[in-house]
């Protein structure tokens, strides 16, 4: 064999080497799905609603990283539901920077926002404040324009509220049944509410939110640990996929129990939408967690944790 020859195949080796570890490189990289809710006007233009987006993530990728991307992709508009429309199309971010210890996000606009309508300025700061503060390490939004804040105060979902001169969306009532511990921490315990069912949110969204907020009576407790964040949820085939944020894992009390569990699957599973639940935390399945229950499977309703007397 020449030196020709041998040279060819070393090359031909080093090449399929490179190949190779590129190839391990990328897969040691390993894509996770997360779930971002984005939030855009309605196509009746007098509310918002929200389009469900999977994004994907690499196990390094940090909240700073992840932030960015959301924040791109909530420029670009809707792209599931096209009825949607974009309350940022003429709008620019010119930045949008993130304080994790504050668990606060600072978003600069362009000039143009202040020559907005007041409802059209409403809707940008409404679909930044709900898609933003759906992930869970961000509480609070400070948005300026020109150098200037456009609020007083920070923005969230508790002091965000929708013009009064916009027409009022149809609101249903439904009485539920939420699943709360009993004062021993041994049971579930079923407590009626008369829920507000809003036609741009969905019921298991709004149950769950109502869930996380505690019991009205004070002999029950909510087994679901104080800061939990609802980010979304998603029906499908009767399936209800639940995400949480982190503070769901509760790893300063030892982990997950089975009645902060079922208080959501069994409360969730008494609608006739819902069949079963998977519950997501940050977009993730999680099967390390310190739990009773193994959560990474989808879950039916437990009868035997609900106190019957």
């Amino acid at each position: 064999m020449n030196r020709r020859k041998i040279y060819i195949i070393l090359s031909a080796v080093i090449l399929l080497l490179i190949v190779v570890s590129c190839i391990l490189f990328a897969f040691s990289r390993t894509s996770k799905e997360f779930t971002v809710s984005f939030y855009y006007k309605n196509a009746a233009g007098n509310n918002l609603d929200t389009e469900a987006r999977i994004i994907s993530r690499t196990e390094d990728i940090t909240n700073a990283e992840l932030f960015d991307t959301v924040i791109s992709e909530l420029e670009s508009g809707p792209k599931v539901n096209l009825s949607l429309i974009n309350t940022l199309a003429d709008t620019e971010i010119l930045s949008a920077d993130l304080d994790e210890t504050k668990k606060t996000a600072y978003v600069e606009l362009s000039d143009g926002f202040s020559e907005k309508s007041s409802i059209d300025r409403l809707f940008i700061k409404g679909s930044i404040v709900y898609t933003l503060t759906a992930l869970g390490f961000i509480d609070e939004v400070v948005i300026t324009s020109g150098g200037q804040a456009v609020t007083e105060t920070s923005l969230n979902r508790k002091n965000f509220i929708l013009n009064p001169d916009i027409a009022s969306e149809k609101i249903n009532y439904q009485s539920i049944t939420l699943y709360f511990a009993d004062g021993s921490m041994t049971y579930l315990q079923g407590e009626q509410r008369l829920l507000e069912v809003k036609q741009s949110l969905d019921t298991e969204y709004q149950l769950v939110e109502l869930l996380l907020g505690g019991p009205e009576s004070s002999s029950l407790v909510s087994p679901i640990p104080s800061g939990t964040k609802l980010i979304n949820t998603t029906t499908e085939n009767g399936i209800c996929y639940v995400n949480l944020s982190s503070a769901f894992l509760n790893k300063a009390n030892g982990g997950i129990s089975t009645l902060q569990v079922y208080s959501i699957v069994n409360s969730l599973t008494s609608l006739d939408s819902v069949s079963s639940v998977q519950l997501y935390i940050e977009g993730q399945k999680v099967t390390d967690a310190l739990t009773e229950v193994d959560i990474s499977t989808e879950l039916e309703r437990n009868e035997e944790l609900i106190k019957t007397s």
